[in-house]
Formats: C-alpha cells, structure tokens, sequence
C-alpha cells in the first residue's frame, strides 16, 4: 500500500497545479475585460481612443512588456480598426484607435508573447 501512496501523492499535486492555472479568471486589475488565452490572462482596456491589454502568466504573475508584441482588432460604431499594440508598462501593451470607443466592445486580440501565440475575443454590451 505504501509504494501506491508516493506516486498517487505526486499525481494529486500535478492536477491541482494545472487546475490553479486553468481556474477561475483573474478580476479585472484595471477595470477591463478578462479573457484566458492559451495558459495566459490577457485584460483588455479600451478607454476613448486608448487600446491597453494587460498580460498575466499562467500562475498570474505579470509578464513583462519587451516579451509582449501584437494587434488588437476592435469595433466602433461598425466598422472595424486594427491597431498595432506596443510595450507602454510593466506588463501591458497599447495603441490608438482612430476614434473614440463607445461602451459597447467588440474586440479580438492577437499576441506573441515570449515566443508562443496567444489571441482572445472580447465583447462587452453597453
């Protein structure tokens, strides 16, 4: 019975790690919307003509901006603006939209984040 104990212990740890990971959403540090995007957080804040997304890890530590690159694709008023996002914090990027947002978002995000892909839609009713 004691050699089962070792292996079922360390099997219990490893799911309880991924289940923290893939748990419930973070809460919106910057009052955006949050969205999980392949084993990360990713907070969009859309804010007048302001585009900032916010990125967090899988154990929801920050991760830093130079690691960060990406477009953002948001709908204002029916029709559709990409905008390129840049490092502009600690673990965020931005851009510009041409226009001011209205309070409903419509929004795809699509980033590189140290190496790998990771993209998430957003939608907000007014």
């Amino acid at each position: 019975m004691k050699r089962y104990a070792i292996p079922l212990l360390l099997a219990l740890g490893l799911a309880s790690g991924s289940a923290l990971a893939h748990g419930e959403a973070p809460q919106a540090a910057h009052g955006g919307l949050v969205q999980e995007a392949q084993e990360l957080w990713l907070e969009l804040v859309v804010k007048d003509a302001d585009v900032t997304v916010y990125v967090l890890d899988e154990m929801r530590k920050p991760v830093p901006a130079s690691q960060i690159s990406g477009t953002a694709t948001v709908l204002v008023g029916g029709k559709s603006y990409k905008v390129d996002l840049s490092p502009a914090g600690t673990n965020s990027v931005q851009g510009k939209l041409p226009v001011a947002a209205t309070s409903q978002v419509v929004a795809t995000v699509s980033l590189k984040v140290g190496g790998r892909t990771a993209s998430a839609r957003f939608t907000k009713k007014a």
